[in-house]
């Protein structure tokens, strides 16, 4: 009888793993090349907040696709909530307490709320996109006018929802409230 050393074949399965979620995250688009990414166009900013702000988790309840919505969130929720080389990140309802940026924590990434419970990370959380004519995520970078911890009051359009859990926001105007530094 004979005895797999785990260290050996170690390689071989994380490229394995590797390619696996690549082929199951759609891996065509996945391996795709971003390419340069442009700036934002100057037309989605907002001089002033729109009004008649809602909670994600009430959007999260009841929101359909192609519902016209007004959030107030901060960017994060996540460790990476913006998505390089892409108009898209991860946003929280401005409304839930973030205790990673209290004093006492000194918390090395504040912008994933980790101190915050994940059920209500879960039930708060979205993604906001900035799309094309066509629907398609522009390929422009958010930085460095939005960053993490940045708070945006966003006016958009229900995106795709393939469950409840799901909330897409397509932007059409973005208000840059504040920004924690």
């Amino acid at each position: 009888m004979f005895a797999i050393h785990p260290t050996r074949y170690a390689p071989a399965a994380l490229l394995a793993a590797i390619l696996l979620v690549l082929t199951a995250c759609g891996g065509e688009e996945a391996t795709q090349e971003v390419g340069p990414a442009s700036q934002l166009p100057e037309t989605v900013f907002l001089a002033e907040a729109p009004q008649g702000i809602q909670s994600i988790s009430s959007l999260k309840a009841g929101a359909k696709e192609g519902d016209e919505v007004v959030v107030r969130v901060v960017v994060g929720g996540t460790e990476n909530p913006i998505v390089q080389g892409r108009a898209s990140a991860a946003i929280i309802d401005a409304s839930i307490e973030n205790p990673c940026l209290s004093e006492d924590d000194h918390c090395p990434i504040p912008w994933d709320y980790c101190c915050t419970p994940q059920e209500n990370r879960t039930a708060n959380l979205a993604t906001l996109r900035i799309t094309d004519d066509a629907g398609q995520v522009l390929k422009a970078e958010l930085a460095p006018r939005i960053k993490p911890l940045t708070t945006l009051v966003i006016k958009g359009i229900v995106g795709p929802r393939p469950d409840e859990q799901v909330l897409t926001i397509d932007a059409q105007g973005i208000y840059i409230e504040d920004e924690i530094q």
